[in-house]
């Protein structure tokens, strides 16, 4: 059953901002930019600033919506310990990250590599975000 007691909600805010912090290194020219904007052929410095906004706006928003299913997910999984919730998370990572990317990279006639980069980012964040949302549960 989905439980909504005892949600953390500056667990999540604070899941939130990882989010946001490690997706701005993630894709930034330190991170793997350079190598995002080879298989996709954009460039991010080059776009319009409105549509750059527009982009920043929605991810953030969808990064917030992620943080607050992944502490709804393990709060009414009640995992016994980080180990529990690491393999929760994990399962969901693969069965409903790295595995809808694959379809949706390949019917887009991208490469394994941008894959790899994208799928990689939401393994990273939603670890990091499981450690931060079990122990201030």
């Amino acid at each position: 059953m989905i439980d909504f007691e005892g949600l953390n909600y500056i667990a999540i805010v604070l899941a939130w901002i990882v989010n946001i912090a490690v997706g701005a290194f993630w894709y930034s020219p330190a991170g793997f930019a350079k190598q995002w904007s080879k298989h996709t052929g954009v460039d991010m410095m080059k776009s319009p600033k409105e549509e750059t906004d527009r982009a920043i706006i929605i991810v953030a928003i969808s990064s917030l919506l992620q943080a607050f299913a992944l502490a709804l997910l393990l709060n009414s999984l009640t995992p016994q310990n980080i180990g529990e919730a690491i393999v929760a998370t994990l399962v969901l990572w693969f069965g409903f990250t790295a595995i809808t990317t694959i379809g949706n990279t390949l019917y887009q006639r991208q490469g394994w590599g941008l894959w790899w980069i994208n799928a990689s980012f939401f393994l990273v964040v939603m670890l990091i975000n499981t450690f931060i949302l079990y122990f201030l549960q």
